[in-house]
């Protein structure tokens, strides 16, 4: 290796190390979501996978690149180019419009979404990779009042207030491996890392004047740190100069992530009183996921399609009093890019990669017997910054919408179901695919 290349190296392992905890720190105090959805469980899942991925869909358990990082699968480590190293950073915003029945709003947010850096190990045999990318994220605000007659006559006016924010951010170490042609598998260890707070408030607006009702204010914090793998693998059934087929999986086993939960109740009119206060490790259990799919790839197409199922369903326990379930989820995840060539010296547009896809999620909840629906359409395009093309900034937008505007009640709660259309722009760089770092020459 030259000496420059190999103090490049070195200034590159520097800066990711460097990287991995801002962008950690950066998921711990920004609000990734802000939604009346995140209320329960440990909010919304991220998508995972790098800019160009999530631009077609968030497919990716098939996809293998010597020159594009890929870590939605571990297999994928294995087919890195030899000779390089693979570095990605990502950031994405976007804002939602929320609706219902009577009310309207909306809100934006901004984050960094991922790092990760891909080298080799041995030849084309074995490769690793680490990446830090956001997990699930809360986020809310929900008012609610009391509907019992009986209440409001000998109470009064009672709303109920709640808060929530905080997310869990996924560090993940994983290797890959060439068992024989064409076929790799490979494995992650994850970390997972985080805290949520939930906040909740009654106030009461006495109309009998009675100095003996008291409002109740709270407070949940949950510590999540927990070590866990998943596995998987890529196979290859056609590969040759004009085109490429693969298949691919993953499996993540069933967790408890057993979070710390400290909750303290206060009731305050003149003075101020914790009623109630615990500390405890709890359950939260994350599912089996399986995921499959295929990519198919020219020189000029790739066009592939991701399955995923969870089986949430008899995994935590319902909320009976909210009336909230835990269903079983499914993800279907199908996208495509074209460059129209490659290889043109002259037509800078016709090196540009064009990416588009679909997702749909089925989300992991139901409120009230209403089922969340989630759906988006993904697009974007790779631009690239070196003349052959392997050094790119990836843009993605997506659009998308969730849930249904509804009302009724949950016991002797009003509740009005939100109905929320959002769009996200992201923005990804990938470095030194071109770059030979793991040569060694003759001459220096």
């Amino acid at each position: 290796m030259r000496k420059s290349n190999r103090f490049t190296l070195i200034v590159l392992l520097l800066s990711a190390l460097q990287v991995i905890p801002v962008v950690s720190r950066a998921q711990k105090n920004s609000l990734n979501a802000f939604s009346p959805y995140t209320f329960y469980g440990i909010g919304d899942f991220s998508m995972q996978g790098p800019t160009f991925l999530r631009s077609m869909g968030g497919i990716g358990v098939a996809y293998s690149n010597l020159r594009r990082g890929n870590y939605v699968n571990p297999a994928s480590f294995a087919t890195i180019n030899p000779k390089s190293a693979l570095f990605n950073v990502g950031v994405e915003g976007g804002g939602v419009y929320a609706k219902t029945a009577s009310a309207q709003s909306s809100y934006n947010t901004f984050n960094f979404r991922d790092v990760a850096l891909q080298l080799p190990l041995w030849g084309q045999k074995i490769g690793m990779g680490v990446s830090v990318t956001p997990f699930s994220s809360v986020g809310y605000q929900v008012k609610m009042y009391e509907t019992d007659p009986e209440v409001l006559a000998n109470v009064g006016s009672v709303r109920y207030d709640y808060l929530g924010d905080g997310n869990i951010t996924q560090f993940k170490l994983g290797v890959g491996a060439m068992l024989f042609k064409n076929f790799t598998i490979g494995a992650d260890l994850i970390y997972y890392h985080g805290k949520i707070e939930r906040n909740f408030n009654t106030v009461i607006t006495n109309v009998l004047g009675n100095p003996d009702l008291r409002t109740q204010t709270g407070v949940t914090y949950s510590d999540y740190s927990k070590l866990w793998l998943d596995v998987g693998f890529q196979y290859a059934l056609i590969a040759n100069e004009k085109r490429k087929l693969t298949i691919g999986a993953t499996y993540t086993p069933r967790v408890n992530l057993k979070p710390t939960t400290t909750r303290q109740v206060l009731a305050t009119n003149v003075y101020i009183d914790t009623v109630d206060y615990s500390q405890a490790k709890g359950n939260f259990y994350l599912p089996g996921s399986f995921t499959g799919g295929f990519y198919y790839e020219t020189i000029k197409l790739g066009v592939g399609m991701d399955y995923t199922y969870q089986k949430w369903s008899g995994l935590n326990t319902n909320d009976d009093v909210n009336d909230v379930k835990f269903t079983n989820n499914h993800y279907i995840k199908v996208g495509a890019q074209y460059t129209p060539n490659f290889f043109d010296p002259r037509r800078f547009l016709n090196r540009v990669t064009y990416r588009v896809g679909y997702r749909y999620n089925s989300y992991y909840m139901q409120i009230n017997g209403h089922p969340i629906r989630d759906h988006a359409i993904t697009f974007g395009f790779g631009v690239p910054l070196h003349r052959r093309g392997l050094t790119n900034i990836d843009v993605g937008f997506e659009l998308g919408q969730r849930g249904l505007t509804a009302e009724g009640t949950i016991g002797s709660r009003q509740f009005q179901m939100v109905k929320e259309q959002y769009f996200k722009i992201s923005l990804g760089l990938s470095l030194f695919g071109e770059d030979y770092w793991f040569v060694k020459h003759k001459y220096e």
